[in-house]
């Protein structure tokens, strides 16, 4: 059974060497990932936006409610994480998205599942799994899905991860999904897509088509980018050298 999730896709996609780091090396060349103080931070904030719907009652989903669950997650974390140098900057960055969140989204709305884990066979053999977010319900009873991004909306979006989840959700619930959205936690800013049809089925087919491209690859070259200041992988990179000389060119 052939498993992929949205990360393992938009990997592939990003960049063939890093999908071989973290998915086909062995144990002979494997490199262990270095993840960053910031990923830490934006998965505690994650999770508090769940256990703010999951943990408080309606009556106690206030501004207050929610930092204080921030606040004892925060100080739940590891000595060590504690101890890294800079960290306060991930705390207060936390606290602005989490008070953004109150601002400027309706928080009282009650979500129809927040961070559903779903698997599903798209065909035989093939099996889609992930956790989304958030799912509501509209009011025709089609569902809207929901994924908070730590950022801020700049530019072009890649709403293949929406199209990804919108596949897993109308197989599992077999309900309709008939709208997908990014909500930016830094600055309030949104963005949506109505899916139609003809999208979803687009969707799928692009989809069934990546991973059939996946199942068959055998080179792994590197995608030099921005992308790769962020990578875990890029400490033992084969392509390190090269990336640096990119950076300091382009300046990121």
């Amino acid at each position: 059974m052939a498993r992929y999730s949205a990360l393992k896709v938009r990997i592939f996609q990003t960049c063939r060497l890093r999908f071989r780091y973290q998915y086909v090396a062995k144990d002979t060349d494997r490199i262990r990932p270095r993840l960053r103080p910031a990923d830490t931070a934006g998965s505690l904030v994650h999770r508090i936006l769940c256990d703010f719907y999951t943990k408080l009652r309606p009556e106690q989903r206030t501004e207050e409610g929610l930092i204080e669950l921030f606040e004892t997650g925060w100080n739940a974390l590891s000595a060590g994480y504690h101890r890294i140098p800079g960290v306060e900057q991930y705390h207060e960055a936390s606290i602005h998205q989490l008070r953004n969140y109150i601002r400027c989204f309706d928080y009282t709305a009650e979500p129809y599942m927040v961070e559903p884990y779903i698997q599903v066979d798209i065909q035989p053999g093939i099996t889609l799994f992930g956790r989304l977010d958030r799912l509501d319900e509209n009011p025709d009873g089609s569902l809207h899905i929901i994924d908070y991004k730590g950022g801020s909306l700049l530019g072009d979006v890649d709403s293949g991860q929406l199209a990804f989840y919108a596949v897993m959700a109308e197989i599992k619930f077999d309900s309709r999904v008939s709208r997908a959205s990014f909500w930016y936690l830094d600055d309030g800013s949104v963005w949506t897509t109505e899916l139609s049809e003809m999208d979803k089925e687009q969707a799928r087919t692009e989809l069934m088509a990546t991973i059939d491209e996946m199942a068959r690859t055998d080179e792994f070259p590197p995608t030099v980018a921005p992308h790769c200041a962020s990578c875990p992988f890029l400490h033992g990179c084969a392509s390190r050298s090269e990336i640096s000389q990119v950076r300091q060119q382009d300046g990121w």
